[in-house]
């Protein structure tokens, strides 16, 4: 019994060590500096509250690089988006538009291309997040996570709204490179955005051998516990 039982504890740490976090990485730029693996070193703090960010940004690609990501390995990504400003959101008879931002894996996936609205929702106008830009019209700030903290102004009144990203997806080769950027947008004091809280896990997947270990170590228990 005691064989079977470190048998099954053996295969069960195996897995463990496949599968633990092979890259785990974390910024919310507080200390003023955005670091090497980003393509910009703008860094800026808000007017109200003292929060800083990457940015502000107009119509430009940010990237992010990570060497140490393996191919294959899954990623989780999280961030903060911050829309400052007049974002218009879908096109409109009633102004320009439409406001895009998107996320790209270098090599991989499409994670995000919708359009934002920051103006106010009682207001005609919409915007297609969480869909893709051109598949839906939602109200203003649909899913933002926080609105008018960040302090920037337009015509006297603080206009902003943050949303809070997440996705997962399978590392495209060695090497992580994701760029954020921004299309369709008028100038930068009237309308940009920024970056927060940037995260990226990656995992290691456990391959068909680590699985097939557990699965031999789970059935010698059972039958010995018969």
């Amino acid at each position: 019994m005691k064989k079977c039982t470190c048998f099954a504890a053996g295969s069960l740490a195996l897995l463990a060590g496949v599968s633990s976090a092979d890259i785990s990485y974390f910024n919310d730029f507080q200390s003023g500096s955005a670091g090497s693996e980003w393509s910009t070193s703008t860094v800026e703090t808000a007017p109200l509250g003292g929060q800083r960010f990457l940015g502000q940004f107009s119509n430009q690609a940010v990237s992010l690089t990570l060497p140490g990501v393996q191919a294959g390995e899954l990623v989780s990504l999280a961030f903060d988006f911050c829309a400052i400003r007049t974002w218009d959101g879908n096109a409109s008879s009633l102004g320009p538009g439409p406001d895009v931002f998107s996320v790209q894996v270098s090599g991989g996936p499409l994670l995000l291309s919708s359009t934002f609205r920051v103006g106010n929702p009682e207001l005609a106008g919409s915007m297609s997040f969480p869909q893709a830009s051109g598949f839906a019209n939602n109200p203003s700030r649909t899913g933002s996570v926080a609105n008018n903290t960040l302090g920037y102004l337009w015509l006297g009144a603080v206009l902003d709204a943050t949303w809070r990203m997440s996705f997962t997806f399978t590392a495209p080769g060695n090497g992580l490179t994701v760029n954020f950027g921004a299309l369709g947008l008028q100038p930068a004091d009237d309308e940009s955005w920024a970056l927060d809280n940037v995260s990226v896990q990656s995992t290691t997947v456990p391959g068909p051998s680590a699985l097939a270990l557990l699965g031999v170590g789970w059935i010698v228990v059972r039958r010995r516990q018969r």
